[in-house]
């Protein structure tokens, strides 16, 4: 769209768009790795519910920006 030379709002809408669709699948992803992942460490034991929780931590800090 840039190399296009299309109109500056209509390629910012595009840019939130996509954005928002990252987001999106950024929720599924992590929806799914608490359901599977974190899940399974937490039932694994002490260390590895440990080491999840500060995974989880860094992750929601990530994705919180």
């Amino acid at each position: 769209m840039v190399e296009e030379d299309r109109y500056c709002a209509d390629v910012l809408t595009q840019i939130s768009s996509t954005h928002e669709a990252l987001r999106s699948v950024a929720r599924e992803l992590m929806r799914n790795h608490l359901k599977h992942c974190a899940s399974a460490a937490f039932k694994s034991g002490e260390e590895s519910a440990e080491a999840m929780y500060d995974e989880l931590v860094e992750l929601f800090y990530k994705n919180a920006r």
